[in-house]
C-alpha cells in the first residue's frame, strides 16, 4: 500500500518549528516565512555565501593600508601572539553558542557546531544583525535543529556576549587608576541591569515572549543555572583572551604602565558590546573602533590607539576568514565522504546482484 505523501508529520519538533494558525495571518509572520523560504532556496543560499565572502574579501583588501603601516611598528612574534589570542576568544565565543543550544535541548560535536557557526558568522559582515541569525538557523535545520530554537540559541549568545561584555567593562575601567572611578562610574550602573537580564526565570520569560510574538510553538526547554554558569565562564574566557590581545600591543606599543591590563580588558569587551548595539554598522565596523580609540586614549596617544584599534580589526577579520574557510573545508570533506560510501554501498549492491562479494 503506497502512503499518501499529503499526511502531515507527526516529529513533535518539526511541529513547534511552524507558525501556529492564529498568527498565520499577521504581517509579522508574512515576513518571518518569506525570510526563510528566502533562506531554503540554494541558489539564494549559495548567492547569499559568496555575496558575504566578497564583503569579507573587501574588508580585508580596503585595511590592507592602513595595515601595512602600522603592523611595521609591532614585531612578528607580536601580531603572531594577538592573532593567536584572537582566535583563542573566537573559539569561546563558539563554545558559548554551543552551550546554550545545548541547553535549549540540541547538543552538537564542536565540529558541527564549528560548520554551523563560522559559516553562519559570515553573513554578520552584512549590514543588519538579522542575517546571522536566519544563516545560522537554517544551517542548523539541515541537521535536525528546529528553526526556532537555532535563531534563539544565536539571539541568547549575543546577549551574553553583550552584557558580559558590560559586566567584564565595569569591574575593570573604573578600577584600573583612581581617575578612572568616576569617568566610567556609569557602567557600574549597568551591571544590575545586565545580571537581571541573564537569569534564567528572566531569560526564559523574554524567550517564551519572543516565541508568542514570531508565533512560534512554546519553548520546549529553557536555560538553566548550570547551563548559564557554563556559558558565562566561556564568555569571561573569551573577554580574557580578547583583552590579552590589546594588552600585548599596549606593551609593545606603549610600554608597561599601570592599570594597562584592566584598560584593555574593558576597552575591547566595551568596545564590542557597542558596536554589537550599532546594528547599522556590519560587524560594529567603525563604531566598535572609535570606542576603543577614547578608551586607550586615556593611557597612551590617539595614534597607538588608533594603530591597536585598525591590528584588533584586522586580526578579527582575519580569524573570521580563517575559520569560515575551515568550516568550509570540513563541509566539503563531509559530503566527500558521504559520497564514497554511497559509491561503496552502490557498488556492494551490484555485486550482490551479480553474486559476487563486494570490494572495498
Amino acid at each position: 500500500m503506497v502512503q499518501n505523501r499529503a499526511e502531515p508529520r507527526s516529529d513533535p519538533e518539526v511541529a513547534a518549528d511552524k507558525p501556529s494558525p492564529a498568527g498565520a495571518s499577521s504581517p509579522l509572520t508574512r515576513r518571518v516565512a518569506w525570510l526563510l523560504g528566502l533562506m531554503r532556496s540554494k541558489v539564494i543560499r549559495i548567492g547569499f555565501l559568496a555575496f558575504a565572502l566578497a564583503l569579507l574579501a573587501l574588508a580585508l583588501v580596503d585595511e590592507s593600508n592602513s595595515l601595512l603601516r602600522q603592523v611595521e611598528r609591532l614585531s612578528v612574534p607580536i601580531v603572531l601572539l594577538a592573532l593567536a589570542l584572537n582566535y583563542c576568544g573566537l573559539m569561546c565565543s563558539l563554545m558559548v553558542w554551543r552551550e546554550l543550544l545545548a541547553d535549549l535541548g540540541s547538543r552538537l560535536s564542536v565540529a558541527e557546531a564549528w560548520r554551523i557557526m563560522f559559516i553562519g558568522q559570515l553573513a554578520k559582515y552584512i549590514p543588519g544583525s538579522l542575517w546571522p541569525v536566519l544563516a545560522q538557523a537554517e544551517l542548523g535545520h539541515d541537521r535536525g535543529i528546529p528553526r526556532s530554537r537555532s535563531a534563539l540559541s544565536v539571539l541568547l549568545s549575543y546577549a551574553v556576549m553583550t552584557c558580559s561584555g558590560v559586566v567584564v567593562a565595569a569591574v575593570t575601567l573604573p578600577f584600573a587608576t583612581a581617575a578612572s572611578v568616576l569617568q566610567y562610574l556609569w557602567i557600574v550602573l549597568l551591571v544590575p541591569v545586565a545580571v537581571v537580564l541573564l537569569s534564567p526565570p528572566v531569560l526564559n520569560r523574554l524567550l517564551r515572549l519572543v516565541l508568542r510574538l514570531a508565533h512560534r510553538g512554546p519553548l520546549e526547554q529553557g536555560v538553566s543555572y548550570t547551563g548559564l554558569a557554563r556559558t558565562m565562564g566561556w564568555a569571561v574566557a573569551g573577554w580574557l583572551c580578547n583583552g590579552a590581545m590589546v594588552y600585548v600591543l599596549m606593551r609593545q606599543l606603549s610600554g608597561l604602565q599601570q592599570g594597562t591590563l584592566l584598560v584593555s580588558l574593558g576597552a575591547y569587551s566595551l568596545s564590542w558590546a557597542v558596536g554589537f548595539v550599532a546594528v547599522f554598522a556590519p560587524a560594529g565596523t567603525g563604531v566598535r573602533e572609535a570606542v576603543m580609540v577614547a578608551i586607550l586614549h586615556t593611557r597612551t596617544t590617539t595614534a597607538i590607539a588608533l594603530t591597536i584599534a585598525l591590528v584588533t580589526r584586522a586580526t578579527s577579520v582575519v580569524c573570521d576568514a580563517v575559520a569560515g574557510a575551515v568550516a568550509a573545508a570540513l563541509v566539503g570533506r563531509g559530503r566527500l565522504r558521504r559520497l564514497r560510501a554511497a559509491r561503496a554501498d552502490a557498488a556492494d549492491g551490484d555485486a550482490a546482484a551479480d553474486g559476487e562479494p563486494g570490494l572495498r
